[in-house]
């Protein structure tokens, strides 16, 4: 009985530390560099858990083709990058900073296809405790 009752005490601590280090990686806040990598992920890996958090409530997306314009908001955004869940992109890419701030960050990404280039302009800013992506420019 005493080695029962040791057992289900150490499955309690376990489960509960378990939990509680769960809890702490989902409210941890997010870096900048945490939300470039996550955008990257999911744009170039097709990796999108997570991928709502990265994206502020008033995130606006515009992308440039020939003389029109195309925008999408927050929805539409992870709707697309769903449709692309677990599809590995072919193509080579390459991340530079434009302008940094302790608030803000400008990054392009350019993605190198046969062919074709595109390149997104991502403007990460601080919103509240975290860091989320307010505005994507893609020009292709």
């Amino acid at each position: 009985m005493k080695t029962l009752k040791t057992i289900l005490l150490g499955l309690t601590l376990l489960v509960a530390s378990t939990v509680a280090n769960a809890k702490s990686i989902q409210t941890a806040t997010l870096t900048k560099n945490d939300v470039l990598n996550a955008y990257v992920n999911a744009v170039i890996h097709g990796k999108t858990e997570g991928v709502e958090n990265i994206l502020a409530k008033d995130f606006k997306y515009v992308m440039y083709r020939n003389d029109k314009e195309f925008n999408l908001n927050k929805t539409q955004m992870i709707e697309s990058l769903k449709a692309s869940e677990n599809v590995e992109q072919a193509c080579t890419f390459t991340t530079s900073v434009v302008d940094e701030t302790t608030d803000k960050m400008v990054v392009k990404l350019i993605m190198r296809y046969d062919g074709y280039v595109r390149t997104n302009e991502i403007t990460i800013s601080k919103k509240h405790d975290d860091f989320q992506i307010t505005r994507i420019q893609t020009e292709s």
